[in-house]
């Protein structure tokens, strides 16, 4: 379906291209014959190929020949002028359409019905998001990053320990190591049809961190499967789970759960709620297997075809074996997106989480009581793709005050990466 947009510029050359070469496109498209129009316009002075009407043409070309990174590349530098802002980001979604990547498509199309003039186009890039979320496919995503970290256990600095009044040295596998991970992440999903608007969501999943020390390696592998039920723009699901843990080349635990959640919003704002419980087992570690019970809130709301922000809350109860493994959870996290101009993306989300456990442990003089305050920054280079990857740089800052000084730390974690879904 095309794009009809009021008071924006038609897709055809106009006045910037030499007459000549202008007619010879126009003929050369009529055909089909894109590699032509696409060398004749190659041909044009750089000051007039670089005008917005002229690369807007190229993108079309290059999606006709199969190019759809080349188009993407040109859509998003598009997007920093002023030239045709919403037609642009409508092509650009479509782009990653057909390339099969349904989550840049998707929030591309919401950036879209942010924008002042998305009313006349509303009705369409709503049949469309709808659209990708009914998809009977199969949907990939593969993350990589090497990650130096200042503190890849999460531990204290503290080279002693005073338990009743007696100092005892702490081994290095118990204080603050920093070194450089190298983390894998990977996850498909297949939706099946069953019946009316019914689906059976059906995937697996993947995440592990090769770190310079084998004692801190981490792994995980889990296969998830359920209902989902459409009511007109929301979606409802139920879900079961199972998951296999590794650290350190070694098993660690087993978790097997159910989960529920509720999507549901419209035009510029989107909703998502969650509830799960999960059985958490040990492999070796006495008294802390436990149930968990957690529930989840956030809301997206897009304020812009440039911006968007995100606020999350979420709560859960760990009940183990023994009450100082017991613990109460609270989070809340505050996100900000914004695109810049060179074809970067930020994204911005300080975020506080407070723990409080039951009762002390053999050891402490008192109940646990932590409170992390974070910070993470995500720098993506939109406009440069291959073979479906971005690249992208990330940095999170952490510090987790405790009550227990042995519980106390800080973290900054820097990730070098590159993101593909499809």
């Amino acid at each position: 379906m095309p794009w009809t947009v009021p008071d924006q510029p038609p897709a055809a050359l106009s006045a910037p291209s030499p007459e000549q070469v202008g007619a010879e496109v126009g003929e050369a498209m009529k055909r089909g014959d894109w590699r032509r129009a696409d060398l004749l316009l190659s041909s044009l002075p750089p000051e007039t190929a670089a005008a917005p009407e002229v690369q807007f043409v190229r993108a079309f070309l290059a999606r006709r020949m199969g190019r759809r990174d080349r188009a993407i590349e040109i859509y998003q530098r598009l997007l920093e002028g002023q030239g045709a802002p919403l037609r642009v980001r409508l092509e650009l979604a479509d782009t990653f359409v057909e390339a099969n990547d349904d989550r840049s498509a998707e929030h591309n199309y919401r950036l879209a019905l942010a924008s002042d003039e998305a009313e006349a186009v509303r009705e369409g890039v709503e049949a469309r998001l709808r659209e990708i979320a009914e998809r009977r496919r199969w949907r990939y995503s593969v993350n990589l990053a090497i990650s130096p970290d200042s503190n890849v256990n999460t531990a204290t600095d503290a080279r002693q320990l005073e338990i009743f009044g007696l100092p005892f040295e702490l081994s290095d596998e118990a204080r603050r190591t920093s070194g450089v991970g190298l983390s894998l992440a990977a996850s498909a999903e297949r939706s099946v049809p069953l019946k009316g608007r019914t689906r059976l969501m059906v995937g697996g999943y993947g995440r592990f961190v090769d770190n310079d020390q084998r004692a801190f390696d981490d792994g995980a592998l889990g296969l998830r499967a359920g209902p989902q039920f459409w009511l007109g723009q929301a979606r409802a699901g139920v879900e079961a789970s199972v998951e296999r843990r590794w650290f350190g080349g070694q098993a660690l635990s087993r978790t097997a759960g159910l989960s529920g959640d509720l999507q549901w919003g419209w035009g510029r704002v989107q909703r998502h709620a969650a509830l799960s419980a999960q059985r958490l087992t040990y492999d070796r570690i006495e008294g802390r297997d436990a149930w968990i019970y957690a529930a989840g809130w956030d809301r997206t709301h897009y304020l812009s075809a440039n911006r968007f922000w995100r606020l999350g809350v979420n709560g859960a109860r760990g009940e183990a074996q023994v009450a100082s493994e017991s613990f109460w959870l609270g989070r809340v996290s505050t996100g900000v997106y914004q695109t810049l101009p060179a074809g970067l993306a930020a994204f911005v989300e300080p975020s506080v989480e407070r723990r409080t456990y039951d009762a002390r442990s053999l050891l402490s003089p008192s109940p646990r009581r932590d409170t992390e305050y974070a910070l993470a920054v995500r720098l993506i280079k939109r406009d440069w793709r291959y073979r479906g990857f971005s690249p992208y740089v990330g940095a999170q800052a952490s510090r987790n005050d405790s009550n227990l000084d042995i519980n106390a730390y800080s973290r900054l974690r820097l990730d070098f990466g590159a993101t593909r879904t499809f």
